[in-house]
């Protein structure tokens, strides 16, 4: 049997803490609580889902709230669980999401942004031999890609 990709987005692979509760429930969620050491972290992300490693295993169909940051910013999106399993060396469980808003795919372009400007003004600061600012850098990544952006709401 030949293993088929079955994604429709390109994943980029981060690292983020995320906090999430369980949506849908009679009372209001409680936010999950971290163990000291063990923590809840976004392994990639995509236009369509993202995919986690959980302390907790959560059901398939399992409507959660993910809030996780991304530089100074804060961001929270809904997702039902759509597989998870247990990690054999870690211990966590890989929990695959969907994304269940279409307002999340605007959120993901500019998690992707973000993490496409650090990287760029990491590479300036390299080749000027100085640290460029966030903002120049965020300054000269729009005025060279702000028509790809662009292209994303047509």
């Amino acid at each position: 049997m030949v293993w088929q990709e079955r994604r429709s987005f390109v994943r980029h692979n981060v690292e983020l803490p995320v906090k999430c509760r369980i949506l849908g429930e009679q009372k209001e969620p409680e936010p999950l609580t971290l163990q000291a050491g063990r923590s809840n972290k976004i392994k990639d992300i995509s236009e369509g889902g993202l995919l986690f490693f959980s302390t907790e295993r959560f059901k398939t169909g399992t409507l959660l709230e993910l809030t996780f940051p991304v530089r100074s910013k804060v961001f929270t999106m809904q997702g039902r669980v759509v597989h998870a399993s247990r990690n054999g060396q870690s211990k966590l469980y890989r929990t695959g999401i969907c994304f269940s808003k279409a307002d999340s795919m605007f959120k993901v372009k500019m998690i992707e942004q973000l993490h496409q400007i650090e990287e760029y003004r990491q590479l300036l600061s390299e080749e000027e031999g100085r640290i460029v600012s966030e903002e120049e850098a965020a300054q000269k990544w729009i005025e060279q890609h702000s028509g790809e952006f662009a292209e994303f709401f047509r």
